[in-house]
């Protein structure tokens, strides 16, 4: 999602005039426009895709309601997303955030994996092996504070300008790039002692742990739940931006989180429905 799209930033604005007028097709133009950007920013953000379908919810009912307070003081798409990020930073605990010590045992489980042999891998399907590979890199973003992992969303994942970024979280530019670097520092050194992708002499690689996990019933190909629903990457939306410090995590970036799907949500279609047609929400907005 490109916050600089002047072109897209004046249609945006078009639409949240007409919504708050009472226009029900502007205001469902406008959520579906920005919809798949916040559930992927929420996916990352708390791993589980029900979760991340309940936050982004949560955070465009949020949107909706203050869509009549919009001055234009700044884009309306920096505007909206300052209210995600906000919402985002706020809310409650998620289930990840509290079970994350259980996964991060999971995901260092060498002596498991050490005792998978190499046959005990045949007939894993390609897609069990990347449903693993997407469950268990997502995952380990947890290993960051919740900041950390919007700040690294932000700014690595989806490479937003620091100087956005740094107006999404109410920070300074300068701030924004340090707490980056450090993030990646700390995400590098986490990932660089787990995982065979990044580093080939740690024991972990994805069969093995899709044999595992399959085994722990936490991989199941008939209920597949990151290696569904898209039709990009990530790295096929980024912004491409990029700084002189990149190259302490560029792996991390490239090899890993902008090869993730760009995913719909499971109920996208009837959740714009249900949005839109909440009865909350006629108070802020004059339907015709």
């Amino acid at each position: 999602m490109n916050l600089s799209d002047t072109h897209g930033n004046q249609d945006d604005r078009q639409l949240a005039e007409e919504a708050v007028l009472g226009n029900k097709q502007s205001l469902e133009k406008l959520i579906q426009r920005h919809y798949t950007f916040v559930y992927n920013v929420a996916l990352k953000l708390v791993v589980d895709p029900s979760d991340a379908e309940d936050i982004t919810q949560d955070a465009l009912v949020k949107v909706i309601t203050h869509l009549s307070q919009f001055k234009g003081a700044s884009s309306f798409r920096t505007w909206l997303y300052r209210i995600v990020v906000n919402h985002f930073l706020d809310m409650k605990r998620r289930k990840m955030e509290d079970v994350y010590v259980q996964f991060s045992s999971l995901v260092g489980n060498t002596a498991a994996l050490e005792n998978i042999r190499e046959e005990e891998t045949v007939g894993i399907s390609e897609e069990e092996v990347e449903e693993t590979r997407l469950m268990c890199t997502t995952g380990m973003l947890m290993c960051l504070t919740r900041e950390q992992r919007l700040i690294y969303i932000l700014g690595d994942v989806f490479e937003i300008d620091h100087t956005v970024g740094a107006e999404l979280l109410s920070i300074s530019p300068d701030n924004f790039r340090q707490r980056l670097s450090r993030t990646r520092r700390e995400l590098q050194q986490f990932i660089h002692n787990r995982c065979g992708l990044i580093n080939p002499a740690n024991p972990c690689r994805c069969p093995k742990k899709t044999r595992l996990w399959i085994d722990q019933g936490l991989v199941n190909k008939e209920k597949l739940q990151f290696n569904t629903r898209y039709t990009q990457r990530v790295k096929d939306v980024a912004n491409g931006f990029c700084d002189d410090d990149v190259t302490v995590a560029v792996e991390l970036k490239e090899k890993l989180y902008q090869n993730h799907p760009y995913q719909s949500g499971a109920r996208e279609k009837q959740f714009l429905s249900d949005l839109i047609t909440r009865p909350e929400l006629t108070k802020y907005l004059n339907w015709n």
